[in-house]
Formats: structure tokens, sequence, C-alpha cells
């Protein structure tokens, strides 16, 4: 008979319920898979901004087109951008395999060269999506795919939108831990972030001016390169080099310092939100490099931002990750005056302990146009910083045109507060 008595009580718990749905909206209807987590939503992004990041049409200083990599002597090959679309009619197609989390400082220092076996990658990690996700600017073939039936072409839209594709997931643990860096009162603090890229391809490539169409992607024939390979080792690195170096793509890793706290998940019943982003959209480029038949392959990849790519078939160290927990009940959002609406320059947020500005993803970021906007930042003390692409103009900001710091209380709850920095 008591069992009977608690059917009414669930039921009504689950009619009331509210989950986000993305990083700005709330609904009364329950997302199953959230209500199943009970506390935590996954969101990955593929831009370098967090908030209202450039349209398609405004990358490039607003020109919309694929940045063209150096081809003077010495460098890539010779290639132009005619009959290439602009970077928004590109096809991309992501089939990433999985996202995880560690709170394993120690073990994770030196870019996992400590993770020798499958035995220390399961004490290692903490597996919260672990379920297969691809998504896709264009449909890919005209039978059904993993893409279209999963919903994959609205989530590459979240993706690069900056609301998020909703990544199925698990909660991870928020038992506390002793002897950690950096954590709090009752919670655990993570460490590492890792996206797993199955399969990364850009569509357009060439093979000494053909079309390659051998590419194979979803288990389906594609006009491509997957540029995986290409990326998961830096330009110039051995053959020696890369057997003891974990391929970059296989995770895309965040490493978060220890003085850092913005990955702590504390105990308790209130949701969040774990975001985790790569910089893709911002910086797409095309590049070249001869093949071992001596002819020229052309594919649209990422900016030379760190490493420069001088013609060789590794491209690898320039996607970055970062990721971050928001607590949406409690955080408060930004309003940024003094944007002049450069479509070069970016409102960057950095924790005030933080001195590295130009080789990391900021914690948030947003164009610095007039009226901008960061919502969700936790409490705590902050850099502003705006941001320029200016001496090599890729994509990515590398100067620091000026900075202004500013703090969220930790009362009261889900304020606006207004910062003012001129940029530029």
């Amino acid at each position: 008979m008591k069992r009977f008595l608690y059917l009414p009580i669930i039921l009504l718990l689950l009619t009331d319920c509210k989950t986000k749905l993305d990083l700005g909206d709330e609904t009364t209807l329950p997302v199953l898979s959230t209500l199943f987590n009970n506390r935590m939503l996954l969101l990955v992004k593929g831009t370098y901004s967090t908030d209202s990041p450039l349209d398609w049409s405004e990358l490039n200083n607003g020109t919309g087109a694929l940045y063209l990599d150096d081809q003077t002597p010495g460098n890539d090959p010779g290639m132009s951008l005619t009959n290439l679309p602009n970077a928004g009619g590109l096809p991309i197609f992501i089939d990433i395999g999985e996202i995880r989390i560690s709170s394993k400082y120690s073990k994770g220092i030196n870019d996992l060269t400590q993770i020798r076996d499958s035995l220390d990658s399961t004490k290692f990690w903490d597996y919260i999506g672990n379920e297969r996700q691809v998504y896709c600017t264009i449909t890919y073939s005209f039978d059904e795919n993993t893409c279209v039936q999963n919903n994959g072409i609205a989530k590459a839209i979240d993706f690069f939108n900056g609301v998020g594709a909703q990544y199925p997931s698990n909660d991870p643990s928020a038992k506390t831990e002793t002897g950690g860096f950096g954590l709090g009162t009752f919670g655990r603090q993570y460490y590492y972030s890792g996206i797993y890229f199955r399969s990364l391809v850009t569509g357009f490539a060439n093979d000494a001016g053909v079309p390659i169409t051998t590419t194979r992607f979803d288990n389906k024939q594609v006009f491509g390169l997957n540029i995986v390979p290409r990326n998961n080792y830096n330009p110039g690195t051995s053959a020696l080099a890369k057997s003891t170096i974990v391929p970059k793509m296989f995770p895309v890793l965040y490493s978060q310092k220890p003085t850092q706290s913005d990955m702590e998940i504390r105990e308790g019943f209130d949701p969040y939100i774990l975001e985790t982003r790569v910089n893709i959209k911002e910086n797409l480029m095309l590049h070249s490099y001869l093949s071992a038949r001596a002819q020229v392959i052309t594919y649209v990849g990422i900016s030379d931002i760190f490493f420069d790519h001088k013609g060789e078939g590794d491209a690898g160290g320039n996607i970055l990750s970062r990721s971050r927990i928001i607590y949406p009940e409690t955080a408060s959002s930004v309003n940024i005056t003094g944007g002049r609406g450069s479509l070069l320059h970016y409102f960057a947020v950095f924790r005030s302990t933080e001195t590295e500005f130009t080789n990391t993803l900021p914690l948030a970021a947003t164009p610095a146009k007039a009226n901008a906007k960061i919502k969700y930042l936790n409490p705590g003390l902050y850099t502003l910083a705006c941001m320029g692409d200016i001496s090599r103009v890729d994509g990515f900001p590398e100067t620091v045109v000026r900075q202004t710091t500013f703090a969220i209380p930790e009362f009261p709850f889900r304020q606006t507060y207004t910062v003012d920095l001129s940029c530029p």
C-alpha cells in the first residue's frame, strides 16, 4: 500500500521540475537526460567566444572569408581561395567519441604522458560523456546517417553559435577530496578535461587540384579531408618524438592550474553546467602540404596561432580547449560598455590570478561590440582585457590592448554588473 502513496508525490515533483535548456533559457518541460542526471548539463562549443560569437559573415574582419596560410618561399606550397566558399559555407563534419574530466592533478602533469595503459586511464578519468556525438553543418548522404538521426545539424548550429550543443552525460563525483589543490570546503576540484575527436572533416580539400572524394566519415564517403591526423602533432615533430607524445586531438586537453578553481563541483543538489569549448569557428585557415607522391594537398584546417605550418603534413598545436563549471542559480552577468564594434577585437575575462592572456582561451569572451554582455560568472575577482587580432590577423586575438579588474560578490545572487573598458 505504501508504494502507491509515493506515486502521486513523484508525479507532482516531475511535473513541477525545471531544467536549463541552454545558458540563457529556462523551460517548464523537463529534459529527461538532465532529470536522470539530476544536476549537470554538459555543453560543448566550437568557438573562442563563450557569449554571442561572431556570425559566420563577420569572420575575417567582416569578409566572412577563410584565412590563407603564408606561401612565401619556405612556407606552404602555392594555393588560393578561388572556388572555395566562405567559412559559413564550408561543410564541417564532427565526430566526438567522448568527453572526460579528471580530479587527479599530479597524474596528469606533462600532457598525460604518465597515463601508460588502459588501467591508468580508467583510474585517471571520470567518464562523464561516453556517448558518441556526430555534428554536421550539412548532411553528407542521401540515406540515413548518424548525424541526421541524432539531430546533428541543429546541434552543429548550437556548437558554433554560442549556445552550446547539449552532450549526453553522467554526473561526476562531487565527494570532497582531502589533500587536493585549491579545493573549496565541500566539493571536488577537477583539473583536466578531454574532448576525444574521432574525426573532424572539412570540405573542399584537393589533391593536385582534384577534389578528394575518398575520405570516410560515419562510414560514408564524403568530399573533404579528415584533419584530425593533421592536427595530432606540432609541425616538425619527428617520428621518434611522436612515439612518446599523446596525440593532441585524442584528446584535445585542457589543464587547469592548481591555483584555479573554475572546475569545482560542490556537494549538494544545486544544478550546474559544465561548459567545454575549442577554438574552431574563428580560426579556419586554408593550408597546403606535399604528399608522399610530391603532390600538393590543400585543406581547411586551423590557423597558425602558435606553431607556424610551413608545408609539413603535421599542423597541430593550435587547437585549444577550456572548461568551466557554472552555477546558474547564483552566477551573475556583466554588461560591458566601451566596445566600438571592431570585428578584430574581443572582451576577454580571466581570473585575476591569471597572467597568460595570449596563449590560452579566456574563461569567458565576447566580441567587442557596443552593449556587449557576458552571462554566468561565478563570484570572484576577474581581469577584463580588450584583446586584438592585430599582428597576425588569423582569427585569434594575440595582443592585449588594455585591461581592467572587477569583482563579482558572493551576494546577492544573479545580478547584472556594468564594467567599462574602451576597446579598441
